[in-house]
């Protein structure tokens, strides 16, 4: 064999083996990525697992913190209401009912009718949820029932009921004119009289309106705002439907639109107390004995004395016993809650 084809020969050899080594690297390298992958798969697969359980894990921690949590504390009966007996509960909720909300002087929200248990209040025209004005609304506590609502759907407050019951004034705005009036409904027919009529305002502003009182049956005083640092009394007849005008008094003489709260039942067997934490209390068969104001209020303690939680946490906007003392009207922010005193739900 000459030279040149041993040449070629060699060459030849050469470039096969190269070609056997470079695939056989190939195919190595083939086969280790295959490795690799299958096992990135795997710890893939395991890290997947591994969080899965953790968020399980997290899961029921979580839940067996909200639970922990949503176990109510227990509420510590305050020191100085601490010398009547506690018991669990001497009341029955009637009704929840849904109120408007204010941050401002609007006179009693809620009231009891003199008679019996209807409770007037201002309700939202939506009854969902309002401010400053709405639908006025009797409730009857007995029968569980809304037993009138008033066509005026921009009631704003101070509502008085008349001696006999058989009325009910309030202080309205008249949304059209921008200025507020006095009206009178009569529940029987349920016919309302706006008692200013074209007279409304009395100033240039909204002619801010409040009631005083029922003087007797037919006669009511309503007030007036008439200018700066001026308040006009006026004096309406229900039977004649008349308005005439009384004295001026200055705005800090003016008590019309003032709340006034209820803490001690007429009956003085019932009293209200709330502590530093707004948890609201009732305390039966005491000695109650007012004084001035309802902050004066006193009441001591007797071997029959029994107190009960009654709304936990809660702030209390105003709060009203019936003249009979058997129900109990309290007025959150929202809501309207209404109680029979001296039951049980147990």
């Amino acid at each position: 064999m000459d030279k040149q084809n041993i040449y070629f020969t060699t060459r030849h050899n050469i470039k096969t083996k190269i070609r056997k080594v470079f695939f056989h690297s190939v195919t190595i390298i083939e086969l280790k990525m295959k490795t690799y992958r299958y096992f990135f798969s795997v710890l893939l697969f395991v890290a997947l697992a591994l969080l899965a359980g953790c968020s399980a894990l997290t899961n029921q921690m979580n839940r067996a913190t909200e639970i922990a949590d949503s176990t109510p504390t227990p509420i510590t009966l305050p020191t100085q209401l601490s010398g009547q007996a506690r018991v669990e509960s001497q009341t029955c909720q009637v009704a929840e009912l849904v109120t408007i909300q204010t941050d401002k002087p609007q006179g009693d929200l809620m009231a009891w009718s003199p008679t019996g248990h209807a409770l007037a209040f201002v309700q939202p025209v939506n009854q969902y949820s309002g401010f400053y004005i709405g639908d006025l609304v009797i409730y009857d506590a007995v029968a569980q029932e809304t037993i009138f609502t008033s066509k005026d759907r921009a009631v704003f407050g101070d509502l008085t009921w008349s001696p006999d019951g058989s009325a009910l004034a309030y202080a309205a705005l008249d949304q059209a004119a921008g200025v507020y009036t006095v009206k009178v409904v009569t529940l029987a027919d349920g016919v309302e009289v706006d008692i200013f009529g074209d007279e409304a305002r009395t100033e240039e502003f909204a002619s801010q309106k409040g009631i005083l009182s029922w003087t007797n049956e037919p006669d009511l005083i309503v007030t007036s705002i008439c200018g700066t640092d001026c308040v006009r009394q006026y004096q309406y007849n229900k039977v004649s439907q008349t308005l005439n005008p009384l004295q001026e008094i200055r705005y800090n003489e003016n008590t019309s639109l003032t709340l006034v709260n209820d803490i001690i039942s007429s009956d003085e067997y019932w009293q209200i107390s709330i502590d530093n934490n707004d948890n609201s209390w009732i305390t039966s068969g005491g000695e109650a004995s007012l004084i001035h104001s309802t902050e004066e209020a006193t009441f001591t303690s007797t071997v029959d004395s029994r107190i009960s939680l009654l709304l936990p946490g809660i702030e209390l906007k105003e709060e009203k016993f019936s003249k009979d003392s058997k129900y109990l009207a309290i007025r959150t922010a929202e809501k309207v809650i209404i109680y029979q005193l001296g039951c049980t739900t147990e």
